[in-house]
Order: structure tokens, then sequence, then C-alpha cells
């Protein structure tokens, strides 16, 4: 599994381990987003993108997660 150490402001240093990655191609733009979970199952999302700046990290809780999947589930 791929490993990535990232510092947030707020949490210190965090050890993500790579757990998917989806790309979408529409009319001339690229996206990938790459999904990482950390050691207590919340989700961070690295996304890459050819027409935008650097965008930064998404972090979902582990929490908001287990609702999402409860109301489709």
């Amino acid at each position: 599994m791929d490993k990535k150490t990232i510092t947030d402001p707020f949490m210190g240093e965090i050890e993500l381990t790579k757990v998917g990655e989806t790309s979408k191609h529409i009319m001339g733009e690229s996206r990938i987003d790459t999904i990482y979970t950390d050691e207590q199952g919340n989700f961070w999302i690295d996304t890459w993108s050819t027409t935008d700046n650097p965008i930064p990290m998404t972090f979902l809780r582990k929490e908001l997660i287990e609702i999402i999947i409860e109301i489709h589930g």
C-alpha cells in the first residue's frame, strides 16, 4: 500500500494510506482524486486537476462517512 505523510496545522504529522483513486476526463480537463485514510479511520482526498491551481486536501471525519453510508446503504 502507498503511504504518505502530511503535516496538518491542527493535528500535527499524520501518516496516510492510499485506499483508492478516481479519474475523470471531460472536455480537455483531467481530474484525479486520490483517497487516503488515517489511523483513526478518517478520509483525506488529494485532488489534482489540469485546470485548477493547487487544491488543498479534503478532510472527511469517520463519523461523517458512517452517516453517509447509513443514509445510502
